[in-house]
């Protein structure tokens, strides 16, 4: 009998692909993922049933049409150590339709794409099992919550390759840096012009992706983007913010998004042009609170927002 494979002897590595499609290589000293909440599903894809009459019962059995990979997990969202310096969640917001702007010891920006978007591959080493991703294109989550790790919520989808033997590479994760509770001291929130006592915001790239496979065609696309969001805060005096008529009219403005004390190991997303959705009420420790949803529309086009690391 084999030994267990245990479920924390998982290495995942990310690398942005030259040519979509094609192995890109990543190495366990310059491209590993440091990681939670890993979902992974190893074949995913459409069955067709073999509906053939035949004099007696019995399951006909079905054919798989499409074949896929899909992994989802969690990454910190922090920034990095210098001023300049490129994140290790890089590879995954470049293949979730973003570009990248390095300005040498100031900071790093991602903005959204439509055209010339990246993939990645990925390898997922599990004990003595290697499962390569290839073509992987994906939609990111962001979660920041008060009194929580603010996280990326990653969900790739891929071409399928079979798994092979192979021996569990080790990991550098230095390009990851310890993260900072969402808190006052550490995190920051503007809406329209506004600083709010916000304990729940969460933040959808809002990418669509799409296996497709087609004669001649096996490959991942993300097809639309609308970027959306939600916020929690604590109600304000009409005289400050009537939020309710805002929403009402539709009303447009920015947000800005800071988390990290520091000059560096910061995180911003920056929107210039937030529509507000239709908010309800609620209760946090006896206080009234508001929850509204939010739109990131674009101004020119591709500039819904920004994430800024520093």
């Amino acid at each position: 009998m084999s030994d267990p494979i245990f479920i924390n002897q998982t290495v995942i590595l990310a690398k942005v692909e030259t040519v979509k499609g094609t192995d890109s290589t990543p190495t366990a000293a310059a491209n590993a993922l440091l990681i939670s909440d890993v979902t992974f599903t190893p074949l995913e894809g459409e069955e067709v049933e073999r509906n053939n009459i035949r004099p007696f019962f019995g399951d006909g059995g079905s054919t798989m049409v499409t074949q896929y990979v899909k992994l989802a997990f969690s990454i910190e969202y922090a920034g990095v150590a210098a001023a300049g310096d490129v994140p290790g969640y890089e590879p995954l917001l470049r293949a979730a339709g973003a570009s990248v702007t390095v300005t040498a010891g100031t900071d790093v920006r991602f903005a959204p794409v439509t055209q010339g978007q990246e993939s990645v591959t990925v390898y997922i080493a599990v004990g003595p099992n290697l499962q390569k991703i290839t073509a992987g294109m994906l939609n990111v989550k962001l979660s920041a919550a008060a009194k929580s790790i603010p996280k990326l919520q990653v969900e790739i989808t891929g071409t399928y390759k079979a798994a092979t033997a192979g021996a569990l590479p080790g990991a550098l994760y230095t390009k990851f840096q310890d993260p900072f509770g969402v808190n006052k001291a550490n995190t920051t929130l503007d809406l329209h012009g506004v600083p709010v006592a916000a304990s729940g915001f969460e933040f959808d790239f809002g990418n669509v992706v799409i296996k497709r496979d087609l004669i001649n065609v096996d490959s991942v696309a993300i097809t639309d983007r609308k970027s959306k969001g939600s916020v929690t805060f604590d109600n304000t005096p009409v005289a400050v913010k009537n939020w309710v008529e805002q929403a009402r009219l539709g009303a447009r403005g920015p947000l800005h998004l800071k988390h990290g004390p520091g000059a560096t190991n910061v995180v911003e997303l920056i929107a210039p042009n937030v529509q507000l959705g239709k908010p309800t009420f609620g209760e946090l420790d006896g206080v009234q609170t508001i929850t509204t949803p939010l739109r990131f529309i674009p101004v020119f086009g591709n500039d819904e927002w920004e994430i800024v690391v520093r």
